[in-house]
């Protein structure tokens, strides 16, 4: 292991009720040095959103300045590919929907600063705050919060949602389901979900649990295929389920530079690690975190030959993982993690390491 990285992985014991922003800062640094020394962060395309002017006169024909719900609604029924869509600062009350769609060289944006809030006003019902059922979207900025569930894209390809924030959410923050590939979440703040239900309160959550593949695909052997998923450089707090949760039928995800901090916390439907993967081939790289009730990452085999070919490397605990950085359940094959010091209490993992 470089010796750098075994200086920031030594233990940094302090108390639990230690200020959010000093735990953060440490995290950051780890993640930052964890990263190079696997590869290089790839600069993000878009900066984080600058406050949208109070003058409603939109900067061009592509631009539509909405500070209403109506007016939000509106402009989502009427996207079109390479629209923006400007959220002045306030809040947007309602469930939120479009089945519109961009392209990948011309997405939609629906765009705001983090004081521009979209909730339906409450922790329980069916609607999350927004939900996209068209392809190519932007999302950028703006918050979402006090929602059954945050914002849910079903056969949603190639979107990106960044320097988002997903907190206080009856369930979960970020769902990508029904053959939604190529999304990539980055830059983005998930915190407090599951206040409603513990056991869906998943940060983000890729693809379908094999029983709901009849409902979302129509036949009980078509998997979900929302493969090649990205979750980067985002921060996962007090999530009462896992911080990310991977199902099978999907392939190819990446989790990387994110930090987990409480995830996983509440026990609920065997929520107890930072991440749980039982798709296929996903690569993860470079995390770091503080607590969990048991493991910080688990893989688990789902009949069909689900949860094979996960790797894992560079990632750090910090303190108060009581089970293993990586364990890899009886079944779950093809799993690899390469070799290096671990402050989680049962070690690195529960299977030999690789020093590849």
């Amino acid at each position: 292991m470089p010796r750098h990285l075994r200086a920031a992985a030594a233990p940094r014991r302090r108390p639990l009720s230690a200020p959010d922003a000093s735990r953060n800062g440490v995290l950051r640094t780890v993640v930052a040095l964890a990263a190079a020394s696997v590869v290089a962060l790839a600069p993000m395309t878009a900066a984080a959103a600058a406050p949208v002017p109070a003058a409603a006169v939109a900067a061009t024909s592509a631009e539509v300045v909405v500070s209403t719900a109506a007016q939000l609604r509106a402009a989502l029924d009427a996207a079109v590919p390479g629209q923006v869509i400007s959220l002045r600062d306030g809040t947007y009350t309602g469930a939120f929907r479009s089945a519109r769609s961009g392209t990948k060289a011309e997405p939609i944006t629906l765009r705001g600063s983090r004081d521009a809030v979209l909730t339906t006003g409450a922790l329980t019902g069916t609607e999350p705050a927004l939900t996209l059922t068209g392809k190519a979207w932007l999302l950028s900025g703006f918050s979402v919060t006090r929602s059954p569930a945050g914002i849910v894209l079903t056969d949603s390809d190639n979107s990106v949602l960044e320097d988002l924030g997903v907190t206080s959410v009856g369930a979960r923050g970020i769902h990508v389901r029904k053959n939604s590939a190529y999304v990539t979440v980055r830059n983005s703040a998930i915190s407090d979900t599951g206040l409603a239900s513990a056991g869906a309160g998943e940060g983000v959550y890729v693809g379908s649990a094999q029983e709901d593949w009849p409902a979302v695909t129509g036949a009980a052997g078509t998997p979900d295929r929302s493969d090649y998923v990205r979750i980067e450089s985002t921060s996962f707090t007090n999530t009462s389920a896992e911080g990310i949760d991977i199902r099978e039928g999907t392939t190819g995800g990446r989790v990387a530079w994110n930090i987990f901090d409480n995830t996983g916390h509440s026990g609920a439907d065997a929520a107890d690690s930072w991440v749980d993967l039982r798709g296929n081939n996903t690569s993860v790289w470079a995390n770091a975190g503080f607590s969990s009730l048991s493991d910080a990452f688990q893989v688990h085999p789902v009949s069909g030959g689900w949860g094979t070919g996960n790797r894992f490397r560079d990632n750090v605990v910090m303190e108060n993982v009581p089970g293993y950085e990586v364990n890899s359940a009886d079944g779950a094959s093809g799993t690899v993690v390469f070799c290096t010091y671990s402050n989680a209490k049962k070690g690195l993992a529960n299977i030999p390491c690789s020093d590849g």
